[in-house]
């Protein structure tokens, strides 16, 4: 694809009246080989990484869903006293890599207890989905309804001090790392990738977007796009902590 749209360009740049088509194909065949080539360094750099982190990653992720049992594991005490059944080894497992905590029956208290418990021990943690109830479809549902409030009351005081994003769903919580800003350093360097691509293929496409007359105002206006969209690009979080 990177070939094939380097010789239109090509032949565009040299002219419609008495285009080099040689030069052009020539000039399309050195971008897609040297596109794909990148391409192919870069995927099998990322194979060998994901296969070597692979044992690590799994264990990092048996080791955090027990840490995560161990800390709500008072919780489960106070439950039975209460002649609640609940426990850290049926309602905390993974689902799509996600750690998952499903509430189930647990009463408002135990319910703020147990994000309580979260927020003490969020170093050991990143990305964790609260079940608060099911689908209006399942019969099982079994949930208090003064949970959720009780869950979104002691997160809105403690959520952003430990660095969480609370992200709600009809039937669930998300606590998202906010991630942390990259350092002005970073940042350049970034900015400094992203702006020259990005502004050059930005101004161009408004140029030939505003027509004639105008090709000074879409320059301009798809320069300064092209800015802000590196601005943005440079400023992406690390959502890994």
């Amino acid at each position: 694809m990177v070939g094939t749209m380097a010789s239109f360009i090509s032949i565009f740049a040299t002219g419609l009246d008495d285009p080099d088509i040689m030069l052009s194909l020539r000039s399309g065949i050195v971008a897609g080989f040297s596109t794909a080539s990148l391409l192919l360094i870069f995927a099998l750099y990322r194979i060998r990484e994901i296969s070597s982190k692979g044992d690590s990653r799994e264990e990092r992720r048996n080791t955090e869903t027990e840490y995560l049992r161990s800390i709500l594991s008072p919780v489960e005490e106070q439950a039975q006293e209460r002649g609640i059944t609940w426990s850290v080894k049926n309602m905390i497992r993974r689902d799509r890599g996600v750690l998952l905590v499903e509430i189930a029956e647990l009463d408002p208290f135990l319910s703020s207890s147990l994000v309580e418990r979260l927020i003490q021990g969020r170093e050991g943690l990143r990305k964790v989905k609260i079940r608060t109830g099911f689908s209006e479809a399942s019969s099982t549902s079994k949930s208090d309804p003064g949970s959720r409030p009780a869950i979104l009351q002691r997160l809105k005081i403690d959520a952003e001090r430990v660095n969480w994003q609370v992200i709600q769903k009809s039937s669930s919580i998300t606590l998202r790392p906010m991630g942390e800003a990259p350092s002005p350093r970073l940042w350049a360097i970034r900015f400094g990738i992203f702006v020259i691509p990005v502004t050059l293929v930005m101004s161009l496409a408004f140029r030939d977007l505003a027509g004639n007359g105008l090709e000074q105002q879409g320059i301009i206006f798809g320069s300064a796009c092209g800015i802000i969209i590196s601005a943005l690009a440079a400023s992406f979080r690390d959502r890994t902590s």
